[in-house]
């Protein structure tokens, strides 16, 4: 099984043990001088340890003088880089990894933000973030070429034996070959040989400049915009490219159209490996250069057969790797069963994706990898000193996260759960197409708990009596949450289905639907019955639709919602529920919304008090999840985790 993902590959004088690339995914936290620090090594070394062929660190910037568009990315135009730098490639080669670096210069992407100079392009346009772009001087073209030529051999100095060239995505080689930035009239515009002629040039000066050097490219395969690049024009692209590159990484979109970013970052609503069309023509072109491909590769039954018929040589990875980064390793010694997989929440990217969010978290945090962002404190976490009894009561995703990471520790574990199934809140998820990745982790979570000695106790609701009885030494509380019922006339109405436990009783659902709340969970169940069908509207008393989404997931929603034909009322109240609608008031005027069915998504409340009716019991006591605060599962599988790795 995926032998096709384990062939090595030879890339020149280099054989890479497997398929399997850990695409870029820049960190930001970096030390003021955009060096490495001791965490973000531990990120990378954990990706080599688990298994990727190629661990790439992610962005560098080649020249702080003429652009920069994040403020810490690796500086590989300073030369004490060389000391974190060289710390990092160490971590990543002692597991039999290849170190890469992506090096870049933003162009247009400038952000005026933490740069003070002039904005340079391939023309002068109007600029993204209000300064002006200028277009290049021949000295200054020439000077860049340079630049990244001096990345290179600064990366090639710290123990770098690959180095990825972005040209796509809006970059500033991608605009010198976009027709859509790209409107000179000197040879370096015009026709597709001139406006890649800076690309070959910097192509060129690296591989003067660094022989040795494995050179990687990564192109978008469409802007997926009118009058923009197409396939066609990157497959004539990827041929002038063929032989001076070892190894093409295929993408698509770009940054100056916001609207393709659900496309660059595949959201939970588009199909596995967006991507793979491109490549596979790109592919299909080539003579000597390998094609990888990103872009949604989250089935990797489905990633080996790619390989298996040719269309591509190399699989690339990001949020796949930050999810679990020991997927490799799993799937190469028959354990697939246990690959933590990538819900596409787009969290771990959200948080620091500026200029669209207004502040950066500058870390990297995953919803279903409670490491992740923390690899560096994980070393902390040491077998229990004297093992306990430790009872957990809940089996959604924090009860069960903290009783695996007892069990891990030597703890013995008793997990209660009232009902018959483990999955707690996340349990929809079977029955929606567009969580299928969320069904799948709670399964990993059940199976996870089932091979560990874990007493699983179903069908029981614990009471402070049963627990007492029980005579835990310490006590996880994650009892969850309640639907919150609002002070509305009507409320108690046949026609009203409240959108928790929506999914046990759908025949009471009619095809004229309106939802009251307008969160995620609201917005995410108007999808679900709008692509079964029915006429959905949404209100919510907020301005703003599935805010307390991360934001790339926010956008996808929305689009998804207006795609489908969901009808929008924002600062609306509900008044009253009739048995054909709802009355609502919007801007101090009331009217009626006709309905078969009210979808109630009002929010959740905490099961704080029956929670802390456990606390007494015994002296260490944890509480966590939706009865602690009512928010997402990023912060359940946090939570859980904390309490399984730190009760002593």
């Amino acid at each position: 099984m995926y032998e096709n993902l384990f062939k090595p590959l030879r890339l020149r004088n280099t054989v890479l043990k497997n398929r399997i690339e850990s695409a870029p995914v820049a960190l930001s936290n970096l030390t003021p001088q955009s060096y490495f620090t001791p965490e973000n090594i531990a990120v990378f070394e954990g990706k080599a340890k688990g298994g990727a062929a190629i661990v790439n660190m992610g962005e560098s910037r080649i020249d702080l003088k003429t652009g920069i568009s994040h403020w810490l990315t690796l500086a590989l135009d300073d030369k004490e880089v060389l000391p974190s730098l060289i710390m990092a490639t160490d971590a990543i080669k002692r597991h039999n990894a290849i170190p890469a670096v992506e090096i870049l210069h933003p162009g247009g992407r400038t952000n005026p933000e933490y740069y003070d100079g002039t904005i340079w392009a391939p023309s002068d346009a109007p600029g993204h973030l209000g300064k002006p772009y200028t277009a290049l001087d021949e000295e200054t073209i020439q000077y860049i070429v340079k630049c990244f030529a001096d990345a290179a051999e600064m990366a090639e100095l710290g123990g770098v034996e690959m180095v990825m060239i972005h040209g796509g995505h809006g970059w500033l080689l991608h605009e010198f070959l976009s027709p859509l930035n790209n409107r000179r009239t000197d040879k370096y515009g015009g026709c597709l040989e001139n406006r890649a002629r800076v690309p070959l040039m910097v192509v060129d000066a690296i591989r003067e400049r660094c022989p040795d050097l494995l050179i990687e490219y990564r192109l978008s395969g469409s802007e997926l915009v009118k009058g923009g690049l197409t396939i066609e024009d990157q497959v004539e692209f990827a041929k002038l490219l063929d032989g001076k590159v070892d190894l093409l990484n295929i993408t698509a979109a770009t940054f100056h159209y916001p609207e393709t970013n659900q496309h660059m970052i595949p959201n939970t609503f588009h199909p596995f490996g967006v991507n793979v069309e491109y490549a596979e023509k790109i592919k299909a072109a080539m003579k000597q250069t390998a094609v990888g491909v990103v872009g949604g590769i989250d089935d990797f039954e489905k990633a080996d057969e790619l390989l298996a018929q040719g269309k591509v040589d190399m699989i690339a990875v990001a949020r796949s790797l930050i999810a679990d980064p020991n997927m490799p390793n799993k799937l190469l010694y028959g354990c697939p069963e246990d690959v933590t997989p990538c819900i596409r929440c787009n969290n771990c990217i959200s948080e620091s994706f500026v200029p669209y969010v207004k502040y950066s978290s500058r870390l990297v945090r995953c919803s279903v990898n409670p490491i992740s962002g923390r690899e560096y404190t994980a070393k902390d976490v040491r077998p229990a000193k004297t093992p306990k009894k430790v009872l957990v009561i809940g089996g959604g995703p924090a009860g069960m996260q903290a009783a695996i990471s007892l069990a891990d520790r030597g703890h013995r574990v008793v997990l209660a759960e009232k009902s018959d199934t483990l999955g707690g809140a996340i349990r929809f998820a079977q029955y929606v197409d567009f969580k299928a990745k969320l069904e799948s982790f709670r399964k990993v979570l059940i199976h996870r708990v089932e091979s560990r000695d874990i007493e699983v106790m179903l069908n029981t609701e614990m009471t402070p009596e049963l627990a007492k009885s029980l005579a835990p030494d310490a006590i996880v509380a994650a009892l969850g949450s309640d639907p919150i019922v609002p002070n509305i006339p009507g409320v108690e109405l046949d026609n009203v289905v409240p959108a928790v436990g929506m999914h046990d009783q759908l025949e009471k659902i009619g095809k004229n639907v309106v939802v009251v709340g307008g969160g995620l969970v609201g917005c995410e169940e108007a999808i679900f019955l709008a692509r079964r069908g029915c006429k959905v509207t949404v209100i919510d008393l907020k301005p703003e639709f599935c805010r307390d989404a991360p934001y790339l997931h926010h956008e996808a929603v929305l689009i998804e919602m207006e795609k489908l034909g969901v009808t929008t009322y924002a600062n609306t109240r509900c008044v009253e529920i009739l048995p054909d609608g709802i009355v609502v008031e919007v801007g101090g005027e009331q009217r009626k919304l006709n309905a078969d069915t009210v979808l109630m998504a009002a929010g959740m409340t905490p099961k704080m008090e029956e929670a802390e009716a456990f606390r007494s019991i015994t002296k260490e006591f944890w509480k966590i999840g939706d009865c602690k605060k009512v928010r997402n599962v990023r912060l359940a599988i946090h939570e859980g985790y904390d309490a399984g790795s730190y009760i002593e």
